[in-house]
């Protein structure tokens, strides 16, 4: 009887195992399922995208206008440059 009641009892420990390492696996499972962390982290990636887009935008925006700039000058220099000899042109008119 007391080898049966050893057997039982072995038998009862290997279960008890196998149904430890069960339910350790469940409950791994489940916190891989509701962790939400690679979500946060694609979120924060998303936010930064975002704000380097804007800044870009804004870098974009800044090179435009001073580029816009330096055209204006360019063009109302030879706006002047031509006026310029257009006086001169008229005053070797007047002369002769």
């Amino acid at each position: 009887m007391s080898k049966n009641v050893e057997t039982l009892e072995t038998e009862l420990q290997e279960i008890n195992d196998r149904l430890t390492t069960v339910t350790n696996k469940i409950e791994n499972t489940g916190k891989q399922f509701s962790d939400n962390t690679p979500l946060q982290n694609i979120k924060k990636a998303i936010a930064t995208v975002k704000n380097d887009i804007k800044a870009i935008d804004i870098r974009i925006g800044v090179v435009s206008n001073t580029l816009l700039q330096v055209k204006l000058k360019e063009r109302s220099k030879i706006i002047e440059d031509d006026k310029a000899l257009e006086v001169l042109d008229n005053e070797y008119e007047i002369e002769m």
